[in-house]
Protein backbone atom coordinates (compact mmCIF):
# COMPACT_ATOMS: atom_id res chain seq x y z
CA UNK A 1 0.00 0.00 0.00
CA UNK A 2 1.06 3.60 -0.56
CA UNK A 3 -0.28 7.13 -0.25
CA UNK A 4 -0.08 9.75 -3.01
CA UNK A 5 -0.14 13.40 -1.92
CA UNK A 6 -0.44 16.44 -4.19
CA UNK A 7 0.65 19.78 -2.72
CA UNK A 8 0.32 23.35 -4.02
CA UNK A 9 0.41 26.78 -2.41
CA UNK A 10 0.13 30.54 -3.02
CA UNK A 11 -2.71 30.66 -5.53
CA UNK A 12 -3.76 34.09 -4.20
CA UNK A 13 -7.42 34.08 -5.14
CA UNK A 14 -7.02 32.76 -8.70
CA UNK A 15 -10.19 30.81 -9.55
CA UNK A 16 -8.57 28.99 -12.47
CA UNK A 17 -5.82 27.64 -10.22
CA UNK A 18 -8.28 26.44 -7.59
CA UNK A 19 -10.16 24.46 -10.24
CA UNK A 20 -6.88 22.99 -11.46
CA UNK A 21 -5.93 22.12 -7.89
CA UNK A 22 -9.19 20.30 -7.19
CA UNK A 23 -8.94 18.43 -10.50
CA UNK A 24 -5.32 17.44 -9.75
CA UNK A 25 -6.50 14.69 -7.43
CA UNK A 26 -8.06 12.68 -10.23
CA UNK A 27 -5.45 13.71 -12.81
CA UNK A 28 -2.46 12.56 -10.73
CA UNK A 29 -4.21 9.73 -8.91
CA UNK A 30 -3.71 11.48 -5.57
CA UNK A 31 -5.30 10.27 -2.35
CA UNK A 32 -4.76 13.59 -0.56
CA UNK A 33 -4.72 17.22 -1.72
CA UNK A 34 -2.89 19.78 0.44
CA UNK A 35 -3.22 23.54 -0.11
CA UNK A 36 -0.41 25.28 1.74
CA UNK A 37 -1.71 28.81 2.30
CA UNK A 38 -1.98 32.29 0.79
CA UNK A 39 -5.29 31.38 -0.77
CA UNK A 40 -6.88 34.83 -1.02
CA UNK A 41 -6.57 37.62 -3.59
CA UNK A 42 -5.01 41.03 -3.30
CA UNK A 43 -7.78 43.48 -4.19
CA UNK A 44 -11.36 44.17 -5.28
CA UNK A 45 -11.75 45.31 -8.90
CA UNK A 46 -14.86 47.43 -9.57
CA UNK A 47 -17.08 46.93 -12.60
CA UNK A 48 -18.96 50.20 -12.96
CA UNK A 49 -22.42 50.48 -14.49
CA UNK A 50 -22.24 53.41 -16.90
CA UNK A 51 -24.90 54.65 -19.37
CA UNK A 52 -26.28 51.17 -19.95
CA UNK A 53 -22.84 49.62 -20.29
CA UNK A 54 -19.98 48.48 -18.07
CA UNK A 55 -16.68 50.16 -17.28
CA UNK A 56 -13.74 48.16 -15.93
CA UNK A 57 -10.77 50.46 -16.49
CA UNK A 58 -8.30 48.21 -14.68
CA UNK A 59 -9.20 45.38 -17.04
CA UNK A 60 -10.31 46.85 -20.39
CA UNK A 61 -9.11 50.45 -20.24
CA UNK A 62 -11.51 53.05 -21.64
CA UNK A 63 -13.73 50.61 -23.52
CA UNK A 64 -17.40 50.46 -22.51
CA UNK A 65 -18.52 46.82 -22.47
CA UNK A 66 -22.13 45.75 -23.13
CA UNK A 67 -24.07 44.24 -20.17
CA UNK A 68 -23.86 40.74 -21.64
CA UNK A 69 -20.09 40.77 -21.04
CA UNK A 70 -20.52 40.99 -17.25
CA UNK A 71 -19.95 37.28 -16.61
CA UNK A 72 -16.87 37.21 -18.84
CA UNK A 73 -15.40 40.27 -17.10
CA UNK A 74 -16.02 38.73 -13.67
CA UNK A 75 -14.36 35.48 -14.77
CA UNK A 76 -11.29 37.31 -16.07
CA UNK A 77 -10.95 39.20 -12.80
CA UNK A 78 -11.31 36.07 -10.65
CA UNK A 79 -8.84 34.12 -12.77
CA UNK A 80 -6.25 36.84 -12.15
CA UNK A 81 -6.67 36.52 -8.38
CA UNK A 82 -8.88 39.56 -7.77
CA UNK A 83 -12.51 40.00 -6.71
CA UNK A 84 -15.03 41.61 -9.08
CA UNK A 85 -17.55 44.07 -7.61
CA UNK A 86 -20.48 45.41 -9.62
CA UNK A 87 -21.15 48.99 -8.57
CA UNK A 88 -22.36 52.40 -9.72
CA UNK A 89 -20.55 55.70 -10.22
CA UNK A 90 -22.37 57.16 -7.17
CA UNK A 91 -21.60 54.21 -4.89
CA UNK A 92 -17.97 54.21 -5.94
CA UNK A 93 -17.67 57.95 -5.29
CA UNK A 94 -19.30 57.58 -1.86
CA UNK A 95 -16.90 54.81 -0.87
CA UNK A 96 -13.82 56.75 -1.99
CA UNK A 97 -11.63 57.43 1.04
CA UNK A 98 -13.82 55.34 3.37
CA UNK A 99 -11.22 52.81 4.53
CA UNK A 100 -13.66 50.99 6.81
CA UNK A 101 -16.18 50.41 4.00
CA UNK A 102 -13.44 49.23 1.65
CA UNK A 103 -12.01 46.85 4.27
CA UNK A 104 -15.46 45.37 4.98
CA UNK A 105 -16.12 44.92 1.26
CA UNK A 106 -12.79 43.16 0.79
CA UNK A 107 -13.43 40.86 3.77
CA UNK A 108 -16.86 39.88 2.38
CA UNK A 109 -15.38 39.23 -1.06
CA UNK A 110 -12.66 36.96 0.35
CA UNK A 111 -15.12 34.97 2.47
CA UNK A 112 -17.57 34.56 -0.42
CA UNK A 113 -14.79 33.36 -2.71
CA UNK A 114 -13.46 30.78 -0.25
CA UNK A 115 -17.00 29.49 0.39
CA UNK A 116 -17.55 29.11 -3.35
CA UNK A 117 -14.25 27.23 -3.64
CA UNK A 118 -15.24 24.86 -0.87
CA UNK A 119 -18.63 24.21 -2.49
CA UNK A 120 -16.82 23.33 -5.72
CA UNK A 121 -14.53 20.98 -3.78
CA UNK A 122 -17.55 19.26 -2.25
CA UNK A 123 -19.04 18.74 -5.72
CA UNK A 124 -15.83 17.52 -7.40
CA UNK A 125 -14.42 15.40 -4.56
CA UNK A 126 -17.64 13.92 -3.21
CA UNK A 127 -17.61 10.14 -3.53
CA UNK A 128 -14.04 10.02 -4.89
CA UNK A 129 -12.29 9.18 -1.61
CA UNK A 130 -9.85 12.04 -2.24
CA UNK A 131 -9.32 14.07 0.93
CA UNK A 132 -8.61 17.79 1.02
CA UNK A 133 -6.58 19.70 3.61
CA UNK A 134 -5.97 23.42 3.43
CA UNK A 135 -4.66 26.18 5.65
CA UNK A 136 -4.25 29.92 5.61
CA UNK A 137 -0.91 31.56 4.86
CA UNK A 138 0.61 34.71 6.25
CA UNK A 139 -1.26 36.87 3.70
CA UNK A 140 -4.69 35.47 4.64
CA UNK A 141 -6.95 37.12 7.22
CA UNK A 142 -7.32 35.03 10.43
CA UNK A 143 -11.14 35.39 10.30
CA UNK A 144 -11.15 33.01 7.33
CA UNK A 145 -10.43 30.14 9.72
CA UNK A 146 -14.16 30.27 10.51
CA UNK A 147 -15.00 29.87 6.82
CA UNK A 148 -12.78 26.78 6.53
CA UNK A 149 -14.44 25.35 9.65
CA UNK A 150 -17.87 25.60 7.97
CA UNK A 151 -17.01 23.01 5.31
CA UNK A 152 -18.43 19.49 5.74
CA UNK A 153 -15.17 18.27 4.18
CA UNK A 154 -13.35 19.17 7.45
CA UNK A 155 -10.50 20.69 5.49
CA UNK A 156 -8.79 22.67 8.27
CA UNK A 157 -5.44 21.22 9.26
CA UNK A 158 -3.54 24.06 10.90
CA UNK A 159 -2.27 23.71 14.48
CA UNK A 160 -3.42 20.08 14.73
CA UNK A 161 -1.87 16.74 13.82
CA UNK A 162 -3.90 15.11 11.05
CA UNK A 163 -3.73 11.53 9.82
CA UNK A 164 -2.82 11.26 6.14
CA UNK A 165 -2.83 7.47 6.00
CA UNK A 166 -0.14 4.78 6.06
CA UNK A 167 0.45 5.74 9.74
CA UNK A 168 1.82 9.10 8.60
CA UNK A 169 0.72 12.34 10.24
CA UNK A 170 0.94 15.94 9.01
CA UNK A 171 1.80 19.05 11.01
CA UNK A 172 0.69 22.39 9.52
CA UNK A 173 1.53 26.04 10.20
CA UNK A 174 0.78 28.99 7.92
CA UNK A 175 2.32 31.72 10.08
CA UNK A 176 5.40 33.54 8.77
CA UNK A 177 8.43 35.09 10.36
CA UNK A 178 8.38 38.93 10.01
CA UNK A 179 8.15 40.25 6.43
CA UNK A 180 8.54 43.75 4.96
CA UNK A 181 4.79 43.70 4.21
CA UNK A 182 3.51 43.39 7.81
CA UNK A 183 1.10 40.70 6.67
CA UNK A 184 -1.83 39.53 8.84
CA UNK A 185 -0.18 36.40 10.26
CA UNK A 186 3.41 36.86 11.39
CA UNK A 187 5.40 36.10 14.53
CA UNK A 188 8.92 36.94 15.69
CA UNK A 189 11.30 34.03 15.12
CA UNK A 190 11.46 33.18 18.85
CA UNK A 191 7.66 32.93 19.13
CA UNK A 192 7.37 31.01 15.88
CA UNK A 193 10.00 28.54 17.14
CA UNK A 194 8.02 27.94 20.34
CA UNK A 195 4.81 27.49 18.34
CA UNK A 196 6.39 24.94 15.99
CA UNK A 197 7.93 23.07 18.90
CA UNK A 198 4.51 22.73 20.51
CA UNK A 199 3.01 21.41 17.27
CA UNK A 200 5.81 18.89 16.77
CA UNK A 201 5.33 17.59 20.31
CA UNK A 202 1.80 16.51 19.38
CA UNK A 203 2.98 14.12 16.67
CA UNK A 204 3.22 10.42 17.45
CA UNK A 205 6.51 10.16 15.53
CA UNK A 206 7.81 13.38 13.90
CA UNK A 207 10.35 11.42 11.85
CA UNK A 208 7.43 9.59 10.18
CA UNK A 209 5.49 12.76 9.40
CA UNK A 210 4.98 15.52 6.85
CA UNK A 211 5.70 19.12 7.90
CA UNK A 212 3.38 21.49 6.02
CA UNK A 213 5.04 24.83 6.86
CA UNK A 214 4.14 27.81 4.69
CA UNK A 215 7.52 29.51 5.09
CA UNK A 216 10.61 27.72 3.76
CA UNK A 217 13.74 27.15 5.87
CA UNK A 218 16.24 29.99 5.97
CA UNK A 219 19.46 29.76 4.00
CA UNK A 220 18.33 27.30 1.33
CA UNK A 221 17.54 27.41 -2.38
CA UNK A 222 13.86 27.52 -1.40
CA UNK A 223 13.86 30.95 0.25
CA UNK A 224 15.63 33.25 -2.21
CA UNK A 225 13.62 36.43 -2.80
CA UNK A 226 14.42 39.90 -4.19
CA UNK A 227 16.09 42.16 -1.65
CA UNK A 228 13.98 45.27 -0.96
CA UNK A 229 15.00 48.78 0.01
CA UNK A 230 13.24 51.06 2.53
CA UNK A 231 10.56 51.90 -0.05
CA UNK A 232 9.92 48.19 -0.75
CA UNK A 233 11.48 48.38 -4.21
CA UNK A 234 13.90 45.67 -5.41
CA UNK A 235 17.57 46.45 -4.88
CA UNK A 236 19.61 46.37 -8.10
CA UNK A 237 23.34 45.67 -8.02
CA UNK A 238 25.51 45.33 -11.11
CA UNK A 239 22.47 45.55 -13.34
CA UNK A 240 20.70 42.61 -11.67
CA UNK A 241 18.12 42.33 -8.91
CA UNK A 242 19.86 41.39 -5.65
CA UNK A 243 18.49 38.29 -3.92
CA UNK A 244 18.32 37.58 -0.22
CA UNK A 245 17.36 34.75 2.12
CA UNK A 246 13.78 35.41 3.29
CA UNK A 247 12.96 32.11 4.99
CA UNK A 248 12.62 31.29 8.66
CA UNK A 249 15.36 30.17 11.03
CA UNK A 250 12.71 28.68 13.31
CA UNK A 251 11.41 26.54 10.45
CA UNK A 252 14.93 25.39 9.61
CA UNK A 253 15.67 24.44 13.21
CA UNK A 254 12.47 22.42 13.71
CA UNK A 255 13.24 20.47 10.52
CA UNK A 256 16.84 19.88 11.63
CA UNK A 257 15.68 18.68 15.05
CA UNK A 258 12.84 16.33 14.06
CA UNK A 259 13.83 15.24 10.51
CA UNK A 260 10.36 14.61 9.06
CA UNK A 261 10.01 12.56 5.87
CA UNK A 262 9.22 15.67 3.83
CA UNK A 263 8.70 19.38 4.46
CA UNK A 264 6.32 21.29 2.19
CA UNK A 265 6.67 25.04 1.71
CA UNK A 266 5.39 28.01 -0.31
CA UNK A 267 5.59 31.75 0.47
CA UNK A 268 8.58 32.53 -1.78
CA UNK A 269 7.12 32.33 -5.27
CA UNK A 270 10.46 32.64 -7.09
CA UNK A 271 12.19 29.75 -5.31
CA UNK A 272 10.69 26.68 -6.95
CA UNK A 273 12.82 23.67 -6.15
CA UNK A 274 13.83 20.87 -3.79
CA UNK A 275 16.64 20.48 -1.29
CA UNK A 276 17.56 18.34 1.72
CA UNK A 277 18.16 19.23 5.34
CA UNK A 278 19.66 16.12 6.85
CA UNK A 279 17.35 13.27 5.82
CA UNK A 280 14.38 15.57 5.15
CA UNK A 281 13.38 16.40 1.59
CA UNK A 282 12.21 20.03 1.50
CA UNK A 283 10.02 21.19 -1.39
CA UNK A 284 8.78 24.56 -2.61
CA UNK A 285 6.78 24.19 -5.85
CA UNK A 286 6.80 27.97 -6.38
CA UNK A 287 3.93 30.07 -7.72
CA UNK A 288 3.00 31.73 -11.00
CA UNK A 289 -0.63 32.35 -10.13
CA UNK A 290 -0.76 35.52 -12.23
CA UNK A 291 0.11 33.49 -15.33
CA UNK A 292 -2.58 30.88 -14.73
CA UNK A 293 0.02 28.14 -14.15
CA UNK A 294 -0.41 25.82 -11.18
CA UNK A 295 2.89 24.54 -9.79
CA UNK A 296 2.70 21.58 -7.45
CA UNK A 297 4.57 18.70 -5.86
CA UNK A 298 3.62 15.03 -6.04
CA UNK A 299 4.78 12.58 -3.38
CA UNK A 300 4.31 8.87 -2.76
CA UNK A 301 4.66 7.70 0.85
CA UNK A 302 4.20 4.39 2.62
CA UNK A 303 4.51 3.11 6.17
CA UNK A 304 7.58 0.96 5.46
CA UNK A 305 9.74 3.05 3.14
CA UNK A 306 8.55 6.52 4.12
CA UNK A 307 8.96 8.90 1.16
CA UNK A 308 9.21 6.58 -1.85
CA UNK A 309 9.42 9.22 -4.56
CA UNK A 310 8.68 12.87 -5.22
CA UNK A 311 8.60 15.27 -8.15
CA UNK A 312 7.67 18.81 -9.12
CA UNK A 313 4.79 19.12 -11.58
CA UNK A 314 3.07 22.00 -13.41
CA UNK A 315 -0.11 22.47 -15.36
Amino acid sequence: MSLTVYYASDIHGADRLWRKFINAGKFYGADVLVMGGDITGKAVVPIIQHNGGLRAPELIGDRIAPPEELEALETQIRNRGFYPYLTSEDELAAAHGDERAITELFARAMAQSVRAWLRLAEERLGGTGIRLFMMLGNDDEPALQEVLAESPLHVGCEDIAVELGEQIQMLSCGIANPTPWNSPRELPEEELAAHLERLASELADPSRSVFNLHVPPKGTALDQAPELDATLKPVVRGGAVAMTSAGSQAVREVIERYQPLVALHGHIHESRGMTKIGRTVCINPGSEYGEGVLHGALMVLDRKKGLRNHQLVSG
